[in-house]
């Protein structure tokens, strides 16, 4: 992908220098990387002094041409606290600290550099051909049918709810082996009845949610709705997986009434106004159309 335009790449370069606190590490990479920044154009360095950021990243600095990006971490040999202090009182109280100080960043570019190639090995193509396989395979061996592997698939695809899961039998009616004058045999396989009830074990999921819409202003429901279509189902496709996601919002913005006396038809509603509306997004078979399930 080539840079972006000369206007708008200093633009985003100047922004990016103003709010590199905000970023975490491997985000901040990616989109280094989905602006045209090669990874030979990326530097690493330690921040100079022990920081109180509670980010990884303490800085970002674009110079050169062609561009350069220089990204200070709070880690390294300085500061992360690895050489001893009297060591650092010697450097700075000599005449020239600053060579000392280039000395330690050709170190903590390669140490650093190493740290992001063994925390991200996603982004090492010579490492792993296909890093989403990997993946896929470590999902098959952890089992997605139970209920630890599947709370934290949930937790990590929707980190800003509250998670609950628990298991559950859904029921099912099948006509198939009803018994019928003429057809059917005496085999011990028919039924007497319309309908054969069965059961299947699958997974109840409730999102809890303290607002109706997100920090954008979007609706929750539609939020996991999308979430759900796009990243969850399709992991646990494979597996066919029976459940049901409900979103549970603990406050609202407003209430419908049905006028001063509160009746409908001839019986007064109830509820508890603390234990918050619960709205179903999902309710079927990870692979499959979704079917209602009881």
């Amino acid at each position: 992908m080539s840079l972006p335009q000369a206007e708008d790449r200093s633009e985003f370069e100047a922004r990016l220098e103003r709010e590199a606190r905000r970023f975490d590490l491997k985000p901040l990479l990616d989109l280094l990387r989905a602006k045209g920044y090669a990874r030979e154009d990326l530097l690493f360095e330690g921040a100079r002094e022990q920081s109180s950021s509670r980010s990884i990243v303490e800085a970002v600095r674009f110079f050169g041409q062609p561009r350069r990006v220089l990204i200070t971490l709070n880690l390294g040999l300085v500061a992360s606290g690895l050489l001893p202090s009297y060591f650092l009182a010697v450097v700075e109280a000599s005449p020239d600290p600053e060579r000392f100080y280039n000395f330690i960043r050709f170190f903590d570019h390669h140490l650093i550099g190493g740290f992001v190639r063994a925390v991200y090995p996603e982004d090492n193509p010579r490492l792993y051909r296909d890093y989403g396989e990997v993946l896929r395979t470590y999902l098959a061996m952890l089992g997605p049918a139970s209920v630890g592997t599947l709370h934290w698939l949930l937790a990590l695809h929707f980190p800003e709810l509250g998670v609950r899961l628990t298991r559950c039998t859904f029921l099912h009616q099948t006509a198939s082996y009803a018994v019928r004058l003429g057809e059917a045999r005496l085999d011990g396989a028919g039924i007497l009845g319309r309908v054969y009830p069965w059961g299947d074990a699958g997974f109840v999921a409730e999102l809890i949610a303290d607002e109706e819409t997100d920090e954008r202003g979007q609706s929750w429901a539609s939020v996991v709705a999308e979430r759900l279509g796009a990243r969850l189902l399709p992991l646990l496709a494979p597996y066919r997986v029976p459940l049901v996601v409900r979103l549970r919002t603990l406050r609202h913005a407003r209430w419908a009434t049905l006028g001063p006396r509160g009746y409908l038809g001839y019986d007064r509603m109830r509820g508890d106004p603390g234990s918050g509306h619960v709205t179903q997004v999902y309710s079927g078979v990870a692979g499959e159309d979704p079917t209602p399930l009881r």
